[in-house]
C-alpha cells in the first residue's frame, strides 16, 4: 500500500489527460464490472475515450494524486451546479484499482471538497454509479434520487446523492 508521504496532489494540466483517462478506463473497468454489465462497462468507457471528456477534465477543478514514482492514483474535482449556485457537483473520482481501499479516494474527495467550500459551496452532490454508492454514504452522502446516465450503448443506473458542505 502506498503511504501517504509518498503521494502527492496537484491540479489537472491539459498535458495530463492521456494518464487520466487511461486511469479512469481501468479503474472503471476493474472496479465498475461486479456492478454493472459488460455492455454497461463498455458505454462508459466509450464515454472516457470521447473526445470532449479532455474538455470535461479541464473544467472540473481537477486534482490529481501522483506517486512519487510519476504514476498517477487517483483523481477527484468538482464543477459548479448551473441552476443551484450555493453547490458543487463532485465529479471524476476514480483511483488506480492498485490503490483502492487505502484511503486515496477519501483523501482526494476531501480535498476537492474543502476546495468546494473555500469557494462558497454549501451543499455537495454527486451523481454516484452504483459500484461507488457505498463510497459516497460511508462519506456522509445521502440518496436523494435515482436515476440513469444516458452512454453509448447501454444506459447506466445511478443515485444522485448530497451533503452539506
Amino acid at each position: 500500500m502506498t503511504a501517504p508521504e509518498d503521494i502527492r496532489f496537484a491540479g489537472y494540466r491539459v498535458q495530463d489527460a492521456a494518464a487520466v483517462r487511461a486511469l479512469h478506463e481501468q479503474a472503471w473497468r476493474d472496479l465498475a464490472g461486479p456492478f454493472h454489465t459488460p455492455e454497461q462497462v463498455q458505454a462508459h468507457i466509450l464515454l472516457i475515450r470521447d473526445p470532449g471528456y479532455a474538455e470535461a477534465l479541464a473544467s472540473n477543478n481537477l486534482t490529481l494524486a501522483w506517486h512519487e514514482d510519476g504514476r498517477l492514483l487517483g483523481s477527484a474535482g468538482w464543477c459548479d451546479v448551473p441552476d443551484a449556485p450555493d453547490a458543487a457537483r463532485i465529479r471524476k473520482v476514480f483511483i488506480d484499482p492498485a490503490t483502492a481501499g487505502s484511503g486515496l479516494g477519501r483523501r482526494l474527495v476531501s480535498h476537492v471538497e474543502a476546495a468546494a467550500r473555500a469557494a462558497g459551496r454549501r451543499r455537495l452532490t454527486v451523481r454516484s454509479n452504483a459500484n461507488a454508492e457505498g463510497f459516497y454514504a460511508a462519506l456522509g452522502y445521502r440518496p436523494v434520487s435515482r436515476g440513469i446516465m444516458a452512454a453509448p450503448g447501454a444506459d447506466l443506473p445511478v443515485v444522485f446523492m448530497e451533503k452539506s458542505a
